[in-house]
């Protein structure tokens, strides 16, 4: 065991620990995304969701994203994971983000995701 390292890495946990998290609110927003991801649960009126927190840098400060794990391309999540696909890696991946509506009337778009969900149509036709 090199607890050098252990070390290290218990002190970058706390420093996350302390990084404020993300909320965006309606309008456009360029993201840089700095890690691939980490899945974590969270409970929100007695019901267990799954999420994935990204470490993320928007307007020269760094944050952590939560974002839920949807099931479908269009769900923020999907349209990630498209890109992450498109490109292998997230890590300094820069996106553009457009967030419309409030609370639970919110809709997210990745604009870099858009062409990738086009060509998936176009392959069912």
């Amino acid at each position: 065991m090199d607890w050098n390292k252990e070390v290290t890495a218990l002190k970058q946990a706390n420093e996350l620990e302390q990084r404020e998290w993300f909320k965006p609110k309606p309008g456009k927003h360029k993201i840089t995304i700095l890690s691939n991801g980490e899945e974590y649960t969270t409970t929100w009126e007695d019901k267990e969701i799954k999420k994935v927190r990204f470490d993320i840098e928007n307007e020269g400060k760094k944050y952590s994203w939560g974002v839920s794990k949807g099931m479908t391309e269009n769900s923020l999540y999907g349209q990630i994971a498209l890109i992450g696909k498109a490109s292998g890696n997230l890590e300094g991946k820069d996106i553009t983000l457009v967030v419309k509506g409030t609370g639970k009337e919110v809709s997210y778009t990745v604009l870099e995701a858009l062409p990738l969900m086009q060509i998936k149509e176009e392959w069912i036709r």
